[in-house]
């Protein structure tokens, strides 16, 4: 005569199977960190506006008087220093699809779009932490260098735009070239789309006033507008050369990260990975 076995109850099981957003996106943020690119990239990012900042505070041939607050001398590199940040964005999106790994996480998660909005939030979380330490580190140094003590700490509007705007900035357009990637696939392709629309918005600042209305609207035309000091853009806008605003400009980022995220998720949904 047989008897029934009996088994321990299941310990250390979720109450809630299958896959949920925030299981995808615990999972994502472990992959993302696991990349030695993300590693490495960040590093940069972080490591060369306060590199440049302490250099630059300690030349002698540098015054406090061109610059007059620490907000400015650190968010004005950031034209020239944003470059790794789009690169991280770029990676993010596209490195899965570049290596050939991202069946086995379609795989694990059939929801495509839940993948994409999981992608999207973790490329988001990097880059405002990557953001963050970045701005935070430069000013650090610039205040620990000769310069430091003639420039001004003090919040005003003026300060708060650059600060807050720079940052913003800079998560809205890593966004926009994680959907590159994501739309793209190709690291190379991507990273090359996304060179040329940026430096295309930086150039705004120096073509014909017949194109300030259309290269205004590009993702890259913050990067000249937020760090601006207030008697700069009131000068432009005097010349009949500001057709948005700065905190309109970073808008405009943001808006083409959606966009852009959009399409991907169009293709996504569409073509198989």
């Amino acid at each position: 005569m047989s008897t029934g076995l009996t088994l321990p109850p299941a310990v250390g099981l979720p109450p809630r199977r299958g896959t949920t957003l925030g299981r995808v996106v615990a999972a994502e943020w472990s992959k993302a960190w696991g990349l030695r690119s993300t590693r490495w990239v960040v590093a940069v990012m972080v490591l060369l506006p306060a590199a440049l900042a302490w250099l630059g505070g300690n030349d002698p041939l540098v015054g406090p008087d061109g610059y007059g607050s620490v907000a400015y001398y650190v968010t004005s590199t950031l034209i020239v220093t944003q470059f790794p940040m789009l690169l991280l964005g770029v990676l993010l999106g596209s490195g899965e699809f570049s290596s050939r790994s991202a069946g086995p996480t379609f795989l694990a998660v059939p929801s495509r779009t839940l993948v994409l909005v999981a992608k999207a939030l973790v490329t988001t979380a990097v880059a405002a932490l990557t953001a963050t330490l970045t701005l935070g580190l430069a000013a650090g140094a610039t205040l620990l260098s000769d310069l430091g003590p003639g420039l001004s700490t003090a919040l005003t509007p003026e300060t708060t735009r650059m600060w807050v705007g720079s940052a913003a900035y800079l998560v809205a357009a890593t966004v926009f070239c994680f959907g590159l990637g994501m739309l793209l696939r190709r690291s190379t392709t991507a990273v090359l789309v996304a060179f040329v629309v940026f430096v295309l918005g930086i150039a705004a600042v120096v073509v014909p006033d017949a194109l300030q209305p259309v290269l205004a609207v590009l993702p890259g035309h913050a990067a000249t507008l937020v760090p601006a000091t207030d008697g700069f853009l009131e000068l432009l806008r005097d010349l009949g050369q500001l057709p948005v605003g700065a905190w309109t400009s970073v808008a405009v980022t943001g808006g083409w990260a959606l966009i852009v995220l959009a399409v991907a998720a169009v293709r996504l949904r569409g073509r198989d990975v």
